[in-house]
């Protein structure tokens, strides 16, 4: 089956002109935090800013950073990237021709130290005109020739960041960064300014959607929920749980979405076991993949056949938990008054079981929030909703001996006066 679902071609094409940032919302977080500007190099940070993954500079290809993304708080300045020729040339220019954006290239990785500019190397992709260029030339080619036009490529990575800050008038004042190699190229050139670790920044800018992160959201939401539909259905006594876990990834993908993990009965190692279904048990199923790295997040509780007495008075209480939590959503309420509610719940339904009701806000990443600051560990800190904040709610049964495990899950967007799903809730609780 085709993986583009309705309107994927309308969101891909906003991702090929500009990134998915909402940059209202990081020009004011920027000030509040005194930063006059934002360089970055981790993948999900510069896609965050840019709409491009920098797929060479990943943990699973092994190797360090290759491109850096600038964001100025000065709003006449363009985003900037900084990027080996060789790198613009072969992915970059393929993914659109992006809106305002400034280009600093290179020739080589490394730092000698100083800011000399260079010619391509004589020869690379050269046209040799033995048969007529493809489209796929002619694009990479003419972008790459332009972007080399207005600013010549730099002898190496460290002179073409430390050529793209000073352009952009970050040379000096207060910048955030995110990997410590922005730091010693700084230092080793003298850079006079301040630096700040971002980490925690840039989780500011995220909780806070712009349109198009709602848009890809819901759309990643969607496409996980489907997912996870598909693999109840296949739930069945003697079903194994490696193979249900498989299934999710292949149904994912069917969808245009990326598996990212499946927890079954909270059994979430990706190591094979020998687990199964078995008759009359309760179970959950937690399925997260992403579109675009923006992730879905969807829970359902199953009973397969007949469940415990236990299991079916604790799975409606925490329905009707949710249900009540759901209802309230809306900004100014914090992370403990959604927990709060949901027990208000379950005592006033005179269940005593321990159950979680935790917050947490979902974006490029599962839990993507600012922790408390200043620790060198993240710890969940008590948010307080806004609107354009998307949020799960995780409600699992944290006990044992009820004949099962039982865990409900839905992303909701915060709205002005309350929230809404952005995915289909359907039931809760499934009998196969």
């Amino acid at each position: 089956m085709d993986t583009l679902m309705a309107g994927d071609d309308a969101l891909l094409e906003q991702l090929q002109q500009r990134g998915p940032m909402n940059f209202a919302r990081a020009y004011e977080v920027m000030e509040r935090f005194g930063l006059d500007g934002l360089v970055v190099t981790d993948p999900l940070n510069v896609f965050h800013m840019l709409g491009y993954w920098p797929q060479i500079a990943t943990t699973r290809l092994g190797q360090p950073p290759t491109t850096f993304a600038i964001l100025s708080r000065d709003q006449r300045q363009a985003p900037g990237i900084v990027t080996s020729h060789f790198i613009y040339y072969y992915t970059f220019v393929d993914g659109g021709p992006r809106e305002r954006l400034q280009s600093y290239l290179y020739i080589d990785a490394g730092d000698a130290g100083d800011e000399r500019q260079q010619a391509p190397y004589p020869g690379l992709f050269a046209d040799r005109g033995a048969a007529p260029q493809t489209e796929v030339e002619q694009r990479r080619e003419q972008r790459t020739a332009g972007a080399l036009a207005i600013e010549p490529a730099h002898a190496d990575a460290g002179g073409a960041l430390v050529r793209a800050l000073k352009a952009m008038g970050l040379w000096t004042g207060t910048v955030g960064y995110d990997h410590p190699l922005i730091r010693s190229i700084a230092e080793r050139h003298e850079r006079p300014g301040t630096l700040v670790p971002a980490d925690n920044i840039l989780r500011f800018i995220r909780i806070i959607k712009s349109p198009l992160e709602i848009a890809l959201m819901r759309r990643g939401a969607q496409g996980n929920t489907a997912a996870v539909g598909a693999v109840i259905e296949a739930v069945g006594a003697g079903a194994n749980y490696r193979d249900l876990r498989r299934l999710f990834a292949v149904e994912a993908a069917k969808r245009g979405n990326r598996a990212v993990f499946m927890t079954i009965d909270r059994v979430s190692s990706e190591l094979p076991t020998k687990d199964a279904v078995r008759d009359g048990q309760t179970l959950f199923l937690d399925g997260v993949s992403h579109f675009q790295n923006y992730h879905g997040d969807y829970a359902r509780t199953v009973f397969v056949g007949e469940p415990t007495a236990a299991a079916r008075r604790l799975s409606s209480a925490i329905v009707e938990g949710w249900k009540a939590i759901r209802e309230q959503l809306r900004p100014g309420l914090s992370y403990r008054d959604i927990t709060a509610m949901g027990m208000e719940t379950l005592r006033k339904l005179g269940v005593a079981e321990q159950v979680g009701f935790g917050p947490h806000s979902v974006g490029m990443m599962h839990t993507d929030e600012p922790g408390v600051e200043g620790g060198d560990f993240f710890v969940k800190d008590n948010l307080i909703l806004e609107e354009n904040m998307v949020l799960s709610v995780d409600c699992p049964s944290l006990e044992t001996g009820i004949g099962g495990s039982i865990h409900i899950e839905d992303l909701m967007l915060i709205t002005a006066d309350g929230a809404v799903p952005i995915h289909d809730i359907g039931d809760h609780v499934t009998t196969v």
